[in-house]
């Protein structure tokens, strides 16, 4: 309810009205019909014979003169509540979070301008301290007192209005507080509830009055809502950045949408927006130029009419720092062109170290790509602490006869716990049917007896359906997949995956997994009315598995010129993809995508041992390096609910890149650098947060107002706030009476009604 200062009227409504001469109304009453008898009496007879309609007239206009007399003699009063002058304090709370520099009010004026236009300049303040000891605050993640308008700057990069609710009631707590202003647009972007603080205001019988700032719905704005992209990238590979934009009024505009190196732009595309008010997302590809930390600007191209221009630009940070490289276990049944040409295209990638151990005859095996004399030294591993130092598992062309059932078994743990990648190449022995392989690989296996005569075989036999030369189709999974592109460009890739020559040979196999992607089909040949998978993905617990059912990629390499490496490209992505899932001994993450200046960070950090398995004895050291290269140690507490899991938290005060080194004391000579440290880097940035959804959310302010007993109101119809305050019960207020008799239109009345007696009776001639 929104209450003013009463009147006659309301207060007849309300039941307030009364004499302050203890008159009942009722004897008031008869005393009028008394006054208008007596009158009636005297204009029975007069000097001139008057009509009746004039009688009645002159009875009238000389029975509301006497009545409006005895009225005023009675001293008619309204009985209310009210504040009582300068015994009460009326905190004032103003917006100073970075939404309010938006310029979208009249004439283009900023909020934080009109603002100061009707509080100060138009000393609505002032009025307000008539009857007021008045406290101002600004407020946006924090809460400050300030002496006026010269303190705000606009610059905060989260409101919570929840936050200066409490420090308001901290501050003033003892006060007679008699109520509280906030002027703000309502853009609430913390994770508070600032109707839990209203309703305990409410029941304190302090009102919370709120005062709305800017426009409910921002005609022309194009902003970025949020931007995915992989923080840490392997050297050369292509990844995805994800783009949110929203929008109101540009429907079926084209717009460019644009990744830039400082002044230079690496990638562009041109977009058309969506419905307005709804989030599209959009991808763009990149491939980072230079090995390091590499801050990026995403930058929308900014249209004739926008009001926020701010939110047209976002940065990101890409780790392309040089990393230990990935490792990857290859084991070969036999000399094939497929493995020699896989180990050259790896030969080149410094993020790829691939070992491999090649059956070469009948209990012959050659060794590639070892650190030491006793890796593989004895075959396939026989423990988990050995097979677990690798992140992927390649299998191709190897029988059931290399495995014991245990080393069967590790495999699968190796994909499920150990969250490694299998990738099984070319034709796989029926033997593997009903053994763990089996469950891992993202196709189902049948025995060849159970395939059609067409599919039976694969390519052993000479001039058979499945042994033909065929051109690879690219499913829509394929088509946009990161794993298969050898451009950025969608037109580009296309061309050149038309240029790959053909593949000799498919090796059949069963029907692909539920949840399984196939990234690459055959043309032509079916097997229970699905296309014959070439290479198909899915995940397995913690891991990836791969298959690949065909050997012949390296023609992709002996049928292209030397200086084409669409072969060696897609191999290195196919198995990093594999082994990146793979977790490292410690693993950092941060609780958010992106920070600001002011933000608490929070560091997760999880420990494993050799085993890969939660270690919760560690002993972990935290070095930050903020952008001015300054250096802070200190400590990371073990999470007691969570298994392994380290935490520490701090408060970022500078923009730009900010660099962490997490160290495990308890491993020191123990291991490799690798398995005792671990670094990674975030960055801070401009706030996108008080752009993004920033029209006045009218709604929030009135709920608060409502929760607390208080009453909201438009800036522009702010000075109707003064006797909303003044009126509206609190617990400090009194009950006064307030005098009607001396009310200006009460006179104007009383003279107008003689007037008016004074014309009509000179116009009749009487005396």
């Amino acid at each position: 309810m929104q209450y003013t200062e009463p009147n006659f009227f309301t207060a007849l409504a309300d039941g307030t009205f009364s004499f302050a001469y203890g008159i009942n109304p009722l004897l008031f009453a008869l005393m009028v019909l008394l006054i208008i008898t007596g009158v009636w009496l005297t204009y029975q007879k007069t000097t001139r014979v008057l009509s009746g309609p004039w009688k009645i007239l002159f009875i009238g206009l000389r029975s509301s003169v006497l009545v409006i007399i005895l009225f005023c003699l009675l001293r008619p009063v309204i009985n209310t509540l009210q504040i009582s002058p300068q015994e009460t304090y009326l905190g004032v709370l103003i917006d100073d979070s970075q939404s309010m520099s938006i310029e979208d009010m009249q004439d283009g004026q900023s909020r934080q301008s009109a603002v100061q236009e009707k509080l100060f300049e138009n000393e609505l303040l002032e009025r307000l301290s008539d009857s007021f000891q008045i406290r101002i605050f600004r407020f946006d993640k924090e809460t400050q007192r300030i002496a006026g308008i010269e303190d705000l700057a606009e610059e905060g990069t989260t409101s919570s209005l929840q936050q200066a609710l409490d420090y308001v009631d901290d501050q003033l707590n003892g006060l007679p507080l008699g109520g509280l202003v906030v002027v703000s647009d309502g853009a609430d972007n913390s994770d508070s509830d600032p109707l839990i603080k209203a309703r305990e205001f409410g029941a304190r019988q302090i009102p919370v009055f709120t005062l709305g700032v800017g426009q409910e719905d921002i005609p022309q704005d194009i902003g970025i809502v949020d931007v995915s992209a992989a923080k840490t990238v392997l050297e050369g590979s292509v990844f995805s950045v994800q783009v949110g934009v929203n929008h109101q009024g540009y429907e079926g505009q084209e717009i460019e949408l644009s990744i830039m190196d400082g002044d230079t732009q690496v990638v562009s595309d041109t977009v058309i927006l969506g419905a307005e008010g709804v989030t599209r997302r959009y991808d763009l590809e990149l491939t980072p130029e230079r090995p390091e930390l590499i801050v990026y600007d995403l930058q929308v191209e900014l249209q004739t009419g926008e009001i926020i221009e701010k939110n047209n630009s976002y940065s990101f940070l890409v780790d392309n720092t040089e990393k230990e490289p990935l490792d990857v276990l290859y084991i070969e049944g036999h000399p094939r062109n497929e493995y020699k040409f896989i180990r050259r295209a790896v030969a080149g990638d410094n993020s790829l170290r691939m070992a491999t151990y090649l059956q070469t005859g009948p209990e012959k095996y050659y060794r590639q790509g070892i650190e030491s004399a006793t890796e593989l030294s004895s075959g396939f591993p026989k423990d988990r602490e050995a097979l677990y130092q690798y992140e992927a598992i390649i299998l191709g062309d190897i029988g059931t006869d290399f495995f014991n059932a245990d080393q069967l078994q590790m495999i699968e743990d190796f994909v499920a716990e150990r969250g490694g990648g299998l990738l099984m190449s070319g034709m796989v022995d029926e033997e593997f049917i009903g053994t763990p392989i089996a469950d891992i690989l993202p196709i189902s296996l049948v025995e060849e007896s159970f395939l059609p005569n067409h599919l039976r075989g694969g390519i052993r036999r000479g001039e058979h359906p499945t042994g033909e030369l065929y051109y690879p189709r690219l499913t829509n999974n394929g088509e946009f997949s990161p794993l298969l592109r050898l451009s950025a460009d969608d037109a580009e890739n296309q061309r050149l995956w038309r240029q790959l020559p053909e593949l000799q040979g498919v090796y059949v196999t069963g029907r692909v997994k539920p949840g399984a992607t196939v990234l690459l089909e055959h043309p032509l040949l079916q097997y229970q009315n699905q296309a014959l998978p070439v290479l198909v993905s899915q995940r397995y617990g913690s891991g990836r598995s791969m298959s690949i059912t065909t050997a012949s990629s390296w023609r992709w390499q002996m049928m292209l010129p030397s200086a084409d490496e669409s072969h060696e490209t897609l191999w290195r992505q196919l198995i990093r993809w594999l082994a990146v899932s793979a977790p490292e001994r410690i693993s950092i993450e941060f609780d958010r995508e992106f920070y600001n200046v002011g933000d608490e960070v929070n560091v997760k950090a999880t420990v494993l041992n050799d085993e890969y398995e939660a270690d919760n004895d560690a002993t972990l050291w935290m070095q930050t390096a903020n952008p001015l290269a300054e250096f802070i140690d200190s400590p990371m507490e073990w999470d007691i609910e969570e298994e392994g899991v380290y935490r520490a938290s701090f408060a970022v005060e500078e923009e730009g890149i900010y660099s962490l080194l997490v160290d495990v004391a308890s491993a020191a000579g123990e291991a490799s650098s690798s398995s005792s440290e671990k670094r990674a880097a975030f960055v801070v940035t401009p706030s996108l947060r008080e752009y993004t959804n920033a029209e006045l959310d009218r709604g929030l302010l009135e709920r608060i107002a409502a929760a607390s007993g208080g009453s909201y109101f438009n800036l522009q119809d702010a000075d109707a706030l003064i006797d909303a305050i003044e009126f509206t019960p609190n617990a400090y207020s009194k009950e006064v009476q307030i005098d009607l008799w001396d009310r200006p239109w009460l006179l104007a009345l009383l003279i107008l009604l003689l007037c008016v007696d004074w014309v009509a009776r000179r116009m009749k001639g009487l005396s």
